[in-house]
């Protein structure tokens, strides 16, 4: 019998953080000793900051940029659990972000969870808004009007499906349809329903009026149905504000007192950009560093709606329902891919949708187990800590389910993170997110296999290189069209790539790539366009990654700096000759 597979997703981790901190130990000591015993390294790349992109080769075996990019997600590529199904394996994925083009998010499940609910609103944020501008300036094009009315459709498909999965009870909702106030539900299904039959009507002109009236539209109208209530007891929720008010004060101090003193503050940085009257840079700076004194979200982990601070279902919760998932399919071949968002920000480090007082008294136990742990010359975020504490907890149980299961001898599991994390406040940054920091892009990962001997890679990977390695696990042939590699038998590369829209939406037609190269040198960032020459695009950032590990000093502008970079630019341009030749094809 092939091997089962199991693949978890932690969103939001650097793995310096996790891994390479005098505090990884205490913080995940699971996953500590768990990579002695597996393939990893230090030098796993993901291509974006941000799920939506970094999905791209994670699921795909692409660059990002790929097949059109993420504008229409997946839907111009192969999903690792497409194959998986072709080879007979039952699949199975729990939602995030259920919206945007819901049906290409992933494909080739056998069985989807809700972990929370769907929203109209996330579309219209990411893709709908962005060309409602484009279209009332008159600069829509006709293939953008088509991509849209696809995507308009898309998502009316999967908000019925939502409401009628949700009013049958369907088990697909099973997480989160006791948390959900049903009334007026059936009433706004018909609502949703007549909207739909409207647009059937003539889909250009109902896009042109969306796009037209904007928020005024009818179906902002509609109510969003999410969970209002997890706990569903309201002496475990006062016994969670009142009882561990000591482990939020501790976690307070901590933050302050440590990195008040061992927290570098970035002087150089600041009194450069104040020489160049870069305000923005220098406000930037200074709210980071007062945030990793004061963490101002800490206290809302125990307010009164503490258990609605996220959308979504908690590990824990998750976990259950994996594993019961897992029990029905024991005895055929199974692959799971479980995408977790505990760690994310707001940071969470208990169960917060369960009204079990044991399970949270042993959560916080646990908490204050670090907190006692954390040595005097911390710095950084110690709720994030805790978050990944709790998820390596949660870890732990699923591999001693396996374990009682007898399944363990006969599942790889493979654990890694969509992409970086870039709210720990060290290095203090001026910006998040969307910007070129390594911790943004620079993740973990552990191949977990019993039949494989453990190793550590030391060169450069890509997280493209994560479904080949899953598929190579079960003894699959990888396709063609997957540009990663197999991590059991690959040595690495010699840089790592970063090719991303920025925020926003992913329009290549008006917006450059955020193209990068990290080599043992440099980290080389450019905007790229794909109707300029590569050499008329912006070189943005360059940082000397051996002189400045922090990357605080950008040479960009630096005189004859393109002579230190050759390598990296001839990276870049190969890259670039790619996107451009592809995307004057379409």
């Amino acid at each position: 019998m092939k091997k089962n597979v199991l693949f978890i997703v932690i969103d939001s981790v650097t793995n310096d953080v996790i891994f390479n901190k005098d505090t990884s130990k205490y913080s995940v000591p699971f996953l500590t000793e768990l990579r002695k015993k597996s393939i990893s390294g230090d030098r796993m790349y993901s291509e974006a900051p941000y799920t939506e992109a970094a999905l791209m080769s994670l699921l795909g075996s692409i660059d990002t940029m790929d097949n059109g990019g993420y504008m229409d997600k997946l839907k111009g590529s192969t999903c690792v659990l497409e194959v998986f199904q072709r080879e007979g394996y039952k699949t199975f994925f729990n939602t995030y972000y259920p919206s945007i083009y819901p049906s290409q998010l992933v494909r080739g499940y056998d069985e989807m969870k809700y972990t929370e609910g769907f929203q109209f609103m996330q579309v219209w944020e990411y893709r709908l808004k962005y060309f409602s501008d484009v279209y009332l300036n008159g600069d829509l094009l006709e293939e953008e009007k088509m991509l849209l009315v696809a995507m308009l459709e898309d998502n009316f498909k999967a908000w019925i499906s939502y409401f009628e999965k949700l009013l049958k009870k369907d088990h697909e909702t099973s997480m989160i349809y006791d948390c959900i106030d049903l009334t007026g539900m059936d009433k706004d299904l018909k609502r949703v329903l007549k909207e739909y039959n409207d647009f059937c009507k003539n889909k250009t002109v109902y896009l042109e009026k969306l796009l037209t009236l904007r928020e005024n539209h009818q179906l902002f109208k509609i109510k969003t149905y999410m969970m209002v209530d997890k706990v569903h007891n309201d002496e475990v929720r006062n016994m969670v504000m009142n009882n561990y008010k000591d482990v939020f004060k501790k976690i307070a101090k901590i933050d302050f007192t440590r990195n008040i003193i061992y927290n570098r503050f970035p002087f150089k940085k600041t009194i450069k950009s104040l020489f160049k009257r870069d305000f923005k840079t220098v406000k930037g700076l200074l709210a980071g560093y007062k945030n990793s004194l004061f963490d101002k979200d800490l206290y809302e982990r125990i307010a009164p709606n503490y258990d609605l601070l996220k959308n979504e279902r908690s590990f824990y919760t998750i976990s259950h329902e994996l594993m019961n998932w897992i029990k029905k399919n024991k005895n055929t071949n199974w692959m799971s891919y479980v995408h977790i968002d505990d760690v994310h920000f707001n940071e969470m480090f208990f169960t917060w949708d369960t009204d079990n007082i044991d399970i949270i008294n042993n959560d916080f136990e646990r908490a204050r187990n670090y907190l006692n742990k954390v040595p005097k010359k911390y710095k950084g975020s110690v709720a994030y800590d805790l978050a990944l504490s709790y998820c390596d907890n949660i870890i732990k149980n699923i591999f001693d389910f396996l374990e009682k299961e007898k399944l363990i001898d006969n599942t790889s599991v493979v654990i890694t993170a969509d992409h970086g994390f870039s709210y720990y406040f060290c290095p203090v940054r001026e910006k998040c997110v969307n910007s070129c920091y390594r911790e943004n892009y620079n993740v973990p990962f552990i191949i977990y296999d019993k039949d494989i001997k453990p190793r550590k890679i030391n060169k450069y990977l890509a997280t493209k290189d994560i479904p080949s390695t899953l598929l190579s696990l079960a003894g699959i042939k990888i396709p063609n069209e997957f540009k990663g590699k197999n991590l059991i038998k690959f040595e690495g590369r010699d840089y790592a790539l970063i090719e991303y829209m920025g925020g926003g939406c992913p329009d290549v037609r008006r917006r450059p790539i955020v193209l990068g190269v990290r080599t043992n040198n440099y980290d080389v960032i450019i905007d790229a366009y794909i109707n300029r020459k590569f050499e008329d695009n912006e070189l943005k950032e360059v940082y000397d990654i051996n002189k400045d590990p922090f990357e605080h000093n950008n040479l960009a502008k630096r005189k004859q700096i393109k002579v230190s970079i050759e390598k990296e630019l001839a990276i870049l341009k190969k890259r670039f000759d790619e996107l451009t030749s592809e995307y004057n094809k379409q």
